[in-house]
């Protein structure tokens, strides 16, 4: 949920709702293909509304959108401090069958990284993050999404992850779209019209998550 300006002096209250899928190196989570809705909160809603405007009947958008206004007027109120500069992404892993796990090894940009920082070589970091789910054998997506082919699934990760996030926006078409290890994300397209974003002498909006 942000605000973003239709045109001078109409801003929209936008909240879109997007899902997730698997792409030949990793995970897409939105883009229009993946944009289940798109709606303008400053509309009314109606029975049975249809395009930007909520619908009167669907009582769980209703509640997911006042909840998120709240706590976007709350952030702004008094807990400027806690918002977050760019939106965080679950932790994804791939999942393979034992039998391939064996000649699975880790590469890549964020396992040097966590290598240097840890100091441990790269092999010891992947017996140790190493998981077992459901008969399968898990390793962190971003080390080992050169072997997407042989990943029988993609798991994310939400047992600590915030059931809300609240962060800013600068540019809606640069913070909301771009790369997090494997996972590629854009939060901004839909199958409408995108609106422009407000001008500068507007308030800097902010995007709730949820």
């Amino acid at each position: 949920m942000c605000d973003e300006q239709l045109r001078p002096g109409r801003c929209t209250l936008r909240l879109a709702g997007y899902s997730g899928c698997r792409i030949p190196w990793g995970v897409r989570f939105g883009g229009p293909e993946n944009c289940q809705f798109d709606k303008d909160l400053r509309l009314q809603p109606v029975p049975s509304a249809r395009g930007y405007r909520l619908d009167l009947a669907d009582e769980d958008l209703l509640t997911l959108a006042l909840g998120l206004e709240r706590e976007l007027d709350r952030c702004a109120r008094f807990c400027q401090q806690r918002v977050r500069e760019q939106v965080c992404l679950p932790k994804l892993w791939a999942a393979f069958r034992p039998a391939d796990a064996a000649d699975i090894t880790g590469d890549g940009p964020e396992l040097a990284a966590y290598a240097a920082r840890t100091g441990k070589p790269p092999e010891r970091l992947m017996e140790r993050l190493s998981r077992e789910h459901g008969g399968l054998i898990l390793q962190p997506l971003a080390w080992v999404s050169h072997h997407w082919q042989q990943a029988v699934a993609i798991f994310a990760d939400l047992e600590r992850f915030p059931r809300r996030q609240v962060f800013r926006l600068r540019q809606p078409s640069d913070d909301l779209v771009g790369y997090q290890g494997a996972a590629a994300f854009d939060f901004h397209g839909s199958e409408h019209a995108v609106p422009k974003q407000c001008s500068a002498g507007q308030p800097q909006p902010v995007l709730a998550a949820g």
